[in-house]
């Protein structure tokens, strides 16, 4: 394990949706070589991880098989960034904040779209500064009025095969966009 690992925590709105997007993004995340190497954790207990049932998903996406892992206290405690994909969960991100995590929560599908603009700027110096990019954009995406909701998320149905294919893409772009960060 890296000695300082960057993680990012899965804090969606509806535990299923966080659960196979954890599983989709650390996958999308570990296909792409670099030098950073997230960690992808669902913010939910192994009680929680116990009781989901998947819905019926694609055999593109049920074919990815990583485990989806919970935080840990010293995983939450590390963690860079928190993101959702049919909304991030506000009450745990509350609980997040009163326990002192300032790590930017931002809405993974919108903040793909504008990562590429709000980076332009990035000059490629050490992939070091990848992990202070990505939090510097995703403050800045939320200063600039992006949203913890995405109303083109939370209005699919989680049962429609082309939500997930939206989710495994929206995770593919963000994992290319990082690559291209390192470069």
């Amino acid at each position: 394990m890296q000695k300082h690992p960057f993680v990012i925590l899965v804090a969606d709105s509806d535990l299923v949706v966080g659960v196979v997007s954890t599983r989709l993004l650390s996958s999308a995340l570990e296909a792409q070589v670099g030098l950073l190497a997230p960690i992808v954790r669902v913010l939910a207990s192994q009680e929680e991880l116990d009781r989901v049932h998947e819905p019926k998903l694609p055999p593109q996406v049920k074919a990815i098989s990583q485990q989806v892992i919970g935080a840990s206290p010293i995983e939450i405690e590390q963690a860079h960034l928190i993101v959702g994909f049919s909304g991030v969960n506000d009450l745990k991100v509350k609980q997040l904040r009163n326990s002192g995590l300032s790590a930017p929560a931002i809405e993974l599908c919108q903040f793909v779209l504008n990562l590429d603009e709000i980076t332009k700027g990035y000059s490629h110096r050490q992939s070091a500064d990848v992990r202070n990019v990505l939090v510097g954009a995703a403050l800045q995406f939320g200063f600039a009025g992006g949203s913890t909701q995405c109303a083109i998320c939370a209005d699919k149905v989680r049962d429609s095969l082309d939500y997930w294919i939206n989710i495994a893409d929206t995770c593919s772009k963000f994992a290319q966009q990082i690559q291209k960060l390192q470069l």
